[in-house]
């Protein structure tokens, strides 16, 4: 999946923010990442499916680079 692709998803999340949205990327079949917007705002909540983390980014571009990056791992 491409960085535009990702920031394109992330844009839509954060544009539909008064509703709850999320998408789940699986790798190998497993679902492992969780990415959805809290509500009313246009922050980005990652959660790690495993351990059941949650990261934070107010900023679409850097999230979309984590999730690139556990993407292509």
């Amino acid at each position: 999946m491409s960085l535009n692709h990702i920031k394109e998803m992330l844009k839509t999340l954060c544009y539909y923010n008064t509703v709850e949205i999320t998408h789940t990327f699986s790798k190998n079949g497993q679902d492992f990442l969780k990415a959805s917007c809290k509500k009313n705002t246009e922050t980005i909540q990652l959660t790690f499916v495993e351990c059941q983390t949650i990261e934070y980014y107010d900023d679409v571009e850097e999230a979309a680079s984590v999730i690139e990056k556990l993407i292509n791992e």
